[in-house]
């Protein structure tokens, strides 16, 4: 097994992914679904940082003919699943924006009517 710059740089960011996690929890954030994401991807470089020839193996499972194009597959898998995240989490976001802003004007109407009288 040789290990390059590449698994170095993938070690590195594998554990900052982890620390995020990490941090979230510390700080009390309840993004329990974003705190998974972030441990099963960080869990993910570091598992190919440590054993760079997995992917060969998934090659081979998956029927391809090069490492790169197993490479190519898991990450194209791995950002369509966080992207599909992100669009949900945004549209969630947007929806709790739409009501605040209905509550707020409900309250600044309510309280000119108070101020009013």
């Amino acid at each position: 097994m040789a290990y390059t710059l590449v698994n170095l740089i993938a070690l590195v960011v594998g554990l900052a992914f982890l620390v995020n996690g990490y941090v979230m929890v510390k700080q009390g954030r309840e993004a329990i679904a974003l705190f998974v994401v972030s441990v099963a991807i960080g869990s993910g470089l570091i598992f190919v940082a440590v054993f760079p020839d997995v992917f060969q193996v998934i090659a081979t499972v998956l029927g391809l003919e090069l490492k790169a194009r197993a490479i190519l597959v898991i990450s194209n898998l791995t950002l369509f699943v966080v992207a599909t995240y992100l669009f949900n989490r945004i549209g969630k976001l947007y929806d709790r924006l739409s009501r605040l802003n209905e509550e707020v004007s409900l309250l600044r109407t309510e309280l000119e009517e108070q101020r009013d009288e």
